[in-house]
């Protein structure tokens, strides 16, 4: 069995890539660039094009099994991008035209894909016998829209007229997905939930390194009690939800700290200036220390298919407030901290009331997160990764 994988990004493709290339069946890897190509150019190169080189690195994967496509790649950065929408034709339609003609001729009896840059490819594969899997790294487009309908277009860019360009698109490679891998109970409800069959879907969490993330040794570690962020600066995330339950709580001694790279949630920030502190990057490291001095870690997204860093802050021994529609709950429920509900307020604002006035509970709770998040460990992800192609493998041969 051979298994032929094509992603224009990275996102959580690494690891994919790797736990497949350990077990002798990653054919060919697709992609828009991999700095892999790049051999012994990289050493020459500044060292600010290192670092960005260093993010499209996919360790342990041969350059021999990747083909790239290095001018849509400046043509992503470089270019006139300034949507999604742009971003879909500009760089993943091309991409997706491209990989279609290459797997035309390829001997692999698998092929996994990504959302947005996948149509022809999956045509072009079933045409060929090939069985197609999609590695869902969100939940169904369906259910995305509906949570914007809901709560007010989370991302001013999503207009109903995007959603329906993107959504179409997306509707039309399903016809030709004969699997889906997904991220937690929380997306694959929303897949059930828009007609695709149980059958069809793999549920397989994303782990995370342990020596990185270990738990802490002392509760109650610092003078203020302290509430942390940890994500994509973005109303999507729930921000507005934490600024708005740490204000109205306005209790002393407290802090409230936020870490993540800048998307669209500038005008968050500046509107509520004063209450917060901000990191936009910190490394494994730093960011670990973080989550080890953070009493607890309060994440109510309106959308997020998983959520690593919920699993990262419990792993350090601290426990989290999450949201309904965030796929880390599937860790959380199990004990290491509470569920509110997605949008509500003072649902979030009592638990962390509830945390600040019980602080004997932090212990408990923060020992039983990092004993939950031991089991999301990246060996147990690769596991889960190729019992599921099993299972697709030997479904395909009685067929």
């Amino acid at each position: 069995m051979k298994i032929d994988v094509s992603q224009p990004g990275r996102q959580h493709t690494h690891l994919l890539l790797q736990a497949l290339e350990h077990q002798g069946i990653l054919g060919k890897f697709y992609t828009v660039f991999a700095s892999n190509k790049l051999g012994v150019l990289t050493k020459v190169l500044p060292v600010k094009l290192k670092a960005q080189l260093r993010k499209r690195f996919f360790a342990q994967i041969p350059s021999n099994k990747i083909a790239h496509q290095p001018k849509l790649f400046l043509d992503e950065k470089f270019g006139k991008i300034s949507t999604e929408v742009d971003l879909i034709k500009k760089v993943y339609e091309p991409f997706d035209q491209r990989v279609s003609r290459s797997v035309k001729h390829t001997k692999s009896g698998i092929l996994i894909g990504y959302e947005n840059a996948n149509v022809n490819t999956f045509k072009a594969a079933k045409a060929n016998g090939i069985t197609t899997v999609l590695d869902l790294a969100q939940i169904h487009h369906g259910s995305i829209e509906e949570i914007h309908k809901n709560f007010g277009f989370l991302d001013r860019s999503y207009t109903p007229e995007v959603l329906d360009f993107i959504n179409s698109r997306k509707t039309e490679a399903l016809r030709y997905t004969d699997y889906i891998f997904t991220l937690s109970s929380f997306a694959k409800d929303s897949l059930t939930a828009n007609g695709v069959l149980d059958k069809k879907i793999h549920t397989v969490n994303i782990g995370i390194h342990l020596q990185n993330f270990y738990p802490k040794k002392k509760y109650n570690q610092n003078s203020k009690f302290r509430f942390l962020f940890v994500g994509t600066i973005t109303r999507r995330k729930g921000l507005e939800l934490i600024f708005e339950a740490y204000k109205a709580l306005n209790l002393p001694d407290v802090e409230l700290v936020l870490i993540g790279p800048m998307a669209n949630g500038s005008e968050l920030l500046e509107r509520y200036k004063g209450l917060y502190s901000y990191y936009p990057f910190m490394h494994h490291e730093e960011l670990a220390t973080q989550y080890r001095e953070a009493d607890v870690f309060v994440f109510p997204s309106y959308l997020d298919s998983w959520a690593q860093t919920v699993v990262e802050s419990m792993a350090c021994g601290t426990p989290a407030i999450v949201s309904e529609n965030t796929g880390a709950k599937d860790a959380v429920i199990q004990g290491g901290g509470f569920i509110v509900p997605t949008g509500d307020l003072n649902a979030l604002k009592n638990k962390m009331l509830h945390f600040y006035k019980n602080r004997d509970e932090l212990e408990e709770k923060g020992r039983n997160a990092a004993k939950i998040a031991s089991k999301y460990t990246i060996e147990n992800y690769h596991n889960q990764i190729i019992n599921a192609l099993k299972h697709i493998e030997n479904e395909k041969n009685k067929g």
